[in-house]
């Protein structure tokens, strides 16, 4: 038995109100935007203290306890035979979600969060870091960037605020100063902002 659904159909009116409803909706957009639109590269995204992004390690302080390994929920995880017999971590972006599992399992603090949030690969490769490309900063650059666009909700409404070029600069000093607790070089030093 063979069930056909007709489309629905409403009556003429019906269907004039939901198009002046619908193009009602588009004109309140126009006039007064209520999503998040940046112009990226040139404005870049304002992310919180706190934010979850690339993940560093401090091969130093790794105690090879697999903790890190065993909490991630995607099994991003994987562990590096190292020559000194240890297993080092070792995190493929493609199947990671930032959830930072990882950070928080690990007991002696060898993972190190960075607000680092949006680097490009060329190929799957790239995306594999083995534990001695993780206790590397990425290398990253902000010249494109004219300023940082923060987003805010007042009065119920969606207020879209720009920051100076300065900002980057602060971001930048706050991994390195990330990166220098774990034992890294300043990521600064090879930046050109």
């Amino acid at each position: 038995m063979v069930i056909k659904i007709k489309q629905p159909r409403g009556t003429l009116a019906e269907d004039i109100i939901y198009h002046a409803n619908a193009l009602i909706t588009g004109f309140k957009e126009a006039i007064e935007p209520n999503r998040l639109t940046i112009q990226y590269p040139r404005e870049l995204r304002w992310v919180p203290e706190r934010f979850r992004g690339w993940i560093m390690l401090d091969i130093k302080k790794c105690i090879s306890c697999f903790q890190c390994a065993w909490a991630c929920p995607v099994n991003a995880i994987q562990m590096y035979r190292a020559p000194n017999g240890k297993f080092y971590p070792g995190i493929r972006y493609t199947e990671c979600i930032l959830c930072h599992f990882c950070v928080d399992a690990c007991p002696v603090g060898a993972l190190v969060p960075t607000p680092v949030h949006d680097i490009a690969y060329v190929d799957f490769d790239e995306v594999k870091f083995k534990p001695e490309d993780m206790s590397r900063p990425p290398e990253y650059v902000f010249d494109e960037s004219e300023r940082v666009i923060k987003y805010e909700i007042k009065d119920g409404k969606l207020l879209k605020i720009a920051l100076p070029k300065d900002e980057i600069k602060k971001r930048i000093e706050e991994l390195d100063k990330v990166i220098e607790r774990s034992g890294g070089a300043p990521a600064a030093a090879g930046s050109s902002t």
